[in-house]
């Protein structure tokens, strides 16, 4: 078995004193006027014997271990999967890594999450929660505990957060279907709807067919539980298709529901958008891709995952967050395509 390579093995090797490869290691030889060539020297023999440091040590000694936590709802959401690899990203090239957790939208398995990588020492996490109210995230806010909450958000918090104009983005999409002449609407949602975005989206596409003097049928909102989507759905579209009372449009409020609906829709032999439109808030790639194309709400990955994670940084680092930098609300963006443009 290989002996495992220690600092003092490093120094001694190299002629150096321990603290001097430890402030190498740290990256604190600059603040304490160690040369940059000797510091290449350290690194090099680093290198050489290919040292690993014992990060858990490590983090007990200095209070950091360079790691964060990602806590979603579901990482094979394909908008949570792309905020993860943004965010790795944005963790990777400043030195830290991710470890990412789904919690089923069960605040028993968030909070035993949460529970769990504060005790193996993550410096902060970015988390979409699945909670009722702010009540946790407030107290982790007063404990001094870096964290960020994404997506989704509570009245009277007071964590460093940052969201997108749910409201905005769903009447967008209603507007759109409006000025398209439709006036029957479905909208399929998932529950909780506690959960912001849930419930953002559903009174803003509300507000907007209101204002116009429409309003949603009960008959036409399908409610997916969030652990039987695909049944919920499936069944819903049936139910609406057998009363043979077709909607002339239907809103759905992410992308799995949107995925979901298209795929029975086919099955049902419904055709888009002659018989019945469709738009989905999330755009996937693939929407552009498929007969007829899907229209959707944006949501803006890229600055949802770099606002969050250098909110984080910050945090970590101990640097003062003003109140007006402290919620950060990006806007969306609505892609028109074939599915919901009306043909005749």
């Amino acid at each position: 078995m290989t002996k495992k390579v220690s600092i003092a093995e490093i120094a001694r090797q190299l002629g150096v004193s321990k603290t001097l490869v430890s402030l190498v290691l740290n990256d604190k030889a600059d603040d304490h006027g160690i040369s940059r060539e000797t510091q290449e020297r350290v690194r090099e023999k680093i290198r050489e014997l290919n040292y690993q440091p014992d990060i858990l040590a490590q983090g007990f000694r200095t209070g950091k271990t360079r790691t964060i936590g990602l806590i979603v709802s579901d990482i094979s959401n394909l908008f949570y999967a792309r905020i993860a690899r943004r965010i790795e990203d944005y963790a990777w090239n400043n030195g830290y890594s991710v470890v990412i957790c789904s919690t089923d939208e069960k605040v028993e398995k968030e909070i035993e999450q949460i529970r769990l990588l504060r005790g193996r020492k993550v410096d902060g996490i970015i988390i979409s929660s699945s909670q009722e109210n702010a009540t946790y995230f407030n107290r982790l806010t007063q404990e001094g505990f870096p964290h960020v909450l994404i997506d989704r958000t509570f009245a009277e918090m007071q964590s460093v957060n940052v969201t997108v104009d749910n409201f905005g983005g769903a009447r967008l999409a209603a507007r759109h279907l409006l000025s398209q002449g439709f006036k029957r609407f479905a909208v399929i949602s998932i529950t909780p709807e506690h959960i912001s975005t849930i419930n953002e989206r559903i009174k803003g596409f509300e507000s907007a067919i209101t204002e116009a003097g429409l309003e949603l049928a009960p008959k036409w909102h399908i409610r997916a539980p969030f652990h039987d989507l695909e049944n919920a759905v499936k069944d819903g579209l049936q139910r609406i298709y057998q009363s043979g009372d077709l909607p002339e449009a239907i809103f759905t409020l992410n992308n799995n529901l949107t995925s979901i609906a298209l795929k029975y829709l086919r099955k049902l032999s419904i055709r888009i958008p002659e018989e019945v439109a469709l738009i989905g808030f999330d755009d996937l790639v693939y929407f552009s891709y498929t007969h007829p194309s899907i229209s959707a709400i944006e949501q803006p990955v890229d600055r949802i995952s770099e606002n969050s994670f250098q909110l984080l940084l910050k945090q970590i680092r101990k640097e003062t967050i003003p109140l007006h930098e402290r919620s950060v609300y990006l806007p969306v963006d609505i892609i028109i395509r074939e599915s919901s443009v009306k043909t005749h």
